[in-house]
């Protein structure tokens, strides 16, 4: 009588840890809705000094305090590049959400990597940024990794936002084909 009565009480601590630690996730991912990225255009109105002519860009780099940071994982996603007719005119990708299910609100975005490709030949003077829900950074070309978002909420989205120097239509127009970012977050 007493083995079958350990082995109920083992049981009951068993579902009661097993229903808290099911709690406990729910509670991480119930308002863990994915921040939108900010438009470029927002960013653009908020930070009117920014430099301006071809290749000009303004990163918001921060260095990690203390060396490097343990990594707790990583997410991959991709998304399609817009089509862009005239110049001058910002453009932007769709959002890209984080992906798995170890992010959480809490957090911290460590490291981006991007990637991105057009159908047809970039003319001189596209300017690509890379924004989440707090800043933009320029990128310096189609593929690369920055360190721009470092401490920023990891459960944000990004979009690739171009803008093309000058004013008028793009003929032909620059056809947008892929953009992958890949977050490095702890």
């Amino acid at each position: 009588m007493p083995e079958m009565m350990r082995l109920a009480c083992r049981e009951s601590w068993m579902l009661f840890f097993g229903v808290a630690g099911l709690l406990m996730a729910t509670s991480v991912f119930a308002g863990g809705q994915p921040a939108a990225a900010i438009d470029l255009n927002t960013y653009m109105g908020r930070n009117q000094s920014l430099p301006a002519g071809p290749g000009a860009v303004q990163l918001d780099s921060r260095a990690a305090a203390g060396g490097q940071a343990r990594v707790a994982g990583s997410w991959s996603a991709s998304t399609s590049m817009p089509a862009m007719y005239y110049r001058g005119v910002a453009y932007q990708s769709a959002q890209i959400a984080p992906v798995g299910s170890g992010i959480s609100s809490s957090s911290k975005t460590r490291r981006v990597g991007w990637r991105y490709s057009f159908l047809t030949a970039p003319p001189a003077g596209v300017h690509a940024y890379l924004c989440n829900y707090a800043r933009c950074a320029g990128l310096g070309g189609v593929s690369g990794s920055t360190g721009a978002f470092e401490g920023d909420n990891g459960l944000s989205n990004f979009v690739f936002a171009f803008v093309i120097d000058g004013r008028g239509a793009l003929t032909p127009a620059l056809q947008g084909a892929a953009g992958q970012v890949m977050v490095s977050y702890e």
